[in-house]
């Protein structure tokens, strides 16, 4: 990685294929890109690895979480071209933030298009949950049908039960009588 400065800021220029963060890494700064594309992975590199999106348009942003909570990185960052990105830190930002303020900008509407698509996601798999529970609901009701549709059918064979009497009450009484029949 080679370094120019933006702002107090490293500007790092980023060979294709170069880790740039690592999930559960510590972390104290975000990046902006000024051109490549960056890829973001869950799990990067293991059988779990999933990717969560691509970063391609000049001025998003990446790594915020850094910055602002200063908590481990929550994916990992891939580039996927050569890219050219700006490294901000904390104490730096106020000073990006007055040298470029369109890409400040950019930066809060990334975050805000990031969040509503969070939301979509999640409404989305609440709905899906919501059909699984149903459909759970529906095969255990299915379920108790069918056994006792079994213990009619067994009794009705076995024990010539009439249509009015349950089939419990009759396997019962055989049971403590005779033994049980399964």
């Amino acid at each position: 990685m080679t370094m120019k400065s933006d702002a107090g800021n490293p500007v790092l220029e980023v060979a294709k294929g170069t880790v740039i963060y690592e999930q559960g890494a510590p972390c104290s700064t975000m990046f902006l890109l000024r051109s490549g594309t960056v890829g973001l992975y869950l799990n990067y590199h293991t059988p779990q690895q999933f990717q969560l999106f691509e970063i391609s348009r000049p001025g998003s942003s990446l790594g915020e979480m850094g910055l602002f909570e200063k908590e481990p990185r929550n994916a990992t960052a891939v580039a996927l071209s050569d890219c050219t990105l700006v490294e901000i830190s904390h104490a730096n930002f106020p000073a990006f933030i007055e040298a470029h303020p369109d890409e400040t900008k950019q930066m809060i509407l990334d975050l805000s298009q990031r969040f509503k698509m969070a939301i979509v996601e999640v409404k989305n798999n609440q709905q899906i949950i919501a059909e699984c529970l149903e459909a759970l609901k529906e095969a255990q009701a299915n379920k108790k049908d069918t056994l006792k549709e079994r213990i009619r059918k067994i009794s009705d064979y076995l024990l010539d039960i009439p249509q009015d009497v349950p089939p419990e009450l009759y396997l019962s009484f055989n049971s403590r009588f005779h033994g049980t029949m399964f």
